[in-house]
């Protein structure tokens, strides 16, 4: 684990914690570039690259997530096993993990009362550890009754809500739902629904394309978003199994490259980033495309190879984790429906 301990640096934390306060968000809201339809507007602004005491935080495709109870953004750098937690102002506060305290871990999920859920790669050996807020492990969290149907399930994303683990195996393309006691709940088999799609999209024929999922999120209506690359599309899981799908190959405003992350705010609308273009595009409940941000550079500003991303709902911000050892950069993200 790491922490700051001395009264030096914690002296030095209060000072730089209070000019991130009053500085940052005014000299480094900087406008993106973006496209919007007729019929939104869309305000978009980079505010900075979560940051420590070195400068930018940096990290290759972290997996995050944000903690809307204590209002911290996580982050989990893979390879090194490990975990940041960023404060409101995006300066970290606290990591632990790449001291060997974490194994194989995949990915990371908030909890309730600063939980924090670790996925590791070897699932059925160490499961889902269940970590408190300095690091230190609780709990594991192992499937108990698992369906013969998903005897070979080895999931590599978590997502966490309302007191259910939601899983994916991103390669045999099935999302299992459990407890927090380890008891399966639902199960779903997304491999004959995206074989269909493949088929009506006559790529079946090109065996390069192997379908696997990449972004992956829960609504907190519990519908479940993901996206497939290959097929340049992406997909609501709703509550009744019934399966949409939306997006259109291309390299216009709008269009799919190689879509990544996915999310959903409140409003229903989708987020969609995309490694290719660089760009997170946004797309109401209806998937009627209102506009996207970004635009590929080596500015701070700018995006590499996005992947993951966030919502922080409370300040309308976008987390975006990118490549290039760049880290995670803020936006600050504002859909208005114009009348």
């Amino acid at each position: 684990m790491k922490t700051l301990n001395s009264k030096y640096t914690f002296f030095l934390s209060i000072c730089v914690l209070l000019a991130l306060h009053f500085f940052v968000p005014a000299a480094s809201s900087v406008e993106v570039q973006q496209t919007q339809r007729s019929g939104a507007e869309l305000k978009a602004a980079f505010q900075h690259l979560l940051s420590n005491f070195s400068g930018a935080a940096r990290s290759q495709w972290a997996r995050i997530d944000f903690d809307p109870q204590q209002k911290e953004i996580y982050t989990l750098t893979q390879g090194i096993n490990e975990v940041r937690i960023f404060n409101q102002q995006g300066m970290e506060i606290f990591a632990f993990g790449d001291n060997g305290d974490l194994v194989s871990a995949v990915d990371i999920a908030s909890g309730d009362d600063g939980a924090i859920y670790i996925l590791s790669r070897a699932f059925h050996t160490n499961g889902i550890q269940v970590l408190n807020y300095r690091g230190e492990l609780k709990s594991i969290v192992t499937i108990n009754d698992l369906p013969v149907k998903f005897a070979g399930f080895s999931p590599d994303q978590i997502e966490y809500l309302d007191g259910l683990f939601y899983l994916l195996d991103s390669g045999a393309l099935q999302i299992v739902v459990i407890d927090t006691e380890g008891t399966f709940k639902k199960g779903h088999d997304l491999s004959s629904e995206l074989s269909t799609v493949q088929e009506e999209q006559d790529l079946e024929k090109d065996k390069a394309r192997v379908l696997e999922i990449s972004g992956f999120s829960v609504g907190q209506d519990k519908r479940i978003y993901f996206t497939v690359p290959v097929l340049f599309s992406a997909f609501r899981l709703n509550l009744d199994e019934t399966l949409d799908v939306f997006g259109t190959p291309g390299s216009g405003p709008g269009k799919f490259g190689v879509v990544s992350g996915i999310v959903a705010d409140d409003q229903g609308n989708i987020y969609v980033a995309d490694r290719l273009r660089s760009v997170v595009m946004i797309f109401d409940q209806a998937f009627v495309f209102q506009g996207e941000f970004g635009y590929r550079g080596d500015r701070p500003q700018d995006m590499i190879v996005p992947d993951d991303i966030a919502l922080d709902q409370y300040k309308n911000r976008v987390f975006v984790s990118q490549a290039a050892n760049k880290g995670v950069g803020v936006y600050s993200v504002k859909l208005v429906q114009r009348r």
